[in-house]
């Protein structure tokens, strides 16, 4: 069993308001989030700096253990707190899931630390997996003055999922797609809806 974890705590500074409660399809991102993840992840962690605004939400909701430090801090909660060894994260604002990656991604993880998918020739590590083992190596990061969640990836071992596998199942990159600005948002629902998956 895999523990799924919804990193939720962003600002959402590009954005302008907290992007997780922004409406996509009918269902908040939040909501679609959690629901995408419910199959196949138990628990499922909603973690954040500010709880109150996901108290509606049907998901074990995590406070950031410290707060303020990005998507490192949240995925350093979800280890901490996951009763299984692997964690599968996904960000908040992505609202698709091909069921399919994941089940790549667990069939990778033999005998490293991480599974991260390249997308476009950078990493995905806010849609990526990750064993207990990672936590020592995320809080050294975290006790000096970088936050980007790759600068752990060095210490550990990294099964980096290329693009030519994970297309096999995921063609039209859909689990990667997300937004940042409300401009990028209605584009994105409005091609979701004309094309669909």
């Amino acid at each position: 069993m895999v523990t799924g974890a919804i990193l939720a705590g962003g600002r959402s500074r590009r954005y302008g308001r907290n992007k997780a409660l922004e409406v996509f399809d009918g269902l908040r991102l939040i909501d679609r989030g959690t629901a995408s993840l419910e199959p196949y992840c138990a628990p499922v962690f909603v973690v954040a700096n500010d709880l109150w605004e996901y108290a509606d939400v049907q998901a074990v909701l995590l406070r950031d253990l410290i707060a303020h430090q990005g998507p490192l801090g949240g995925i350093a909660t979800a280890l901490w707190f996951s009763p299984h060894e692997w964690v599968f994260v996904k960000a908040a604002d992505m609202p698709f899931l091909v069921p399919e990656l994941l089940t790549l991604m667990l069939g990778a993880k033999e005998g490293f630390d991480a599974v991260v998918p390249v997308h476009r020739e950078l990493y995905e590590p806010l849609l990526a997996l990750y064993h207990r083992r990672c936590l020592p190596a995320v809080n050294r990061v975290l006790e000096g003055p970088e936050r980007k969640v790759i600068a752990f990836y060095r210490q550990v071992k990294v099964r980096f999922l290329q693009e030519f596998e994970w297309k096999t199942v995921d063609p039209k990159a859909l689990s990667f797609m997300n937004a940042n600005t409300p401009e990028e948002m209605a584009a994105l629902e409005w091609n979701w809806k004309k094309h669909g998956s």
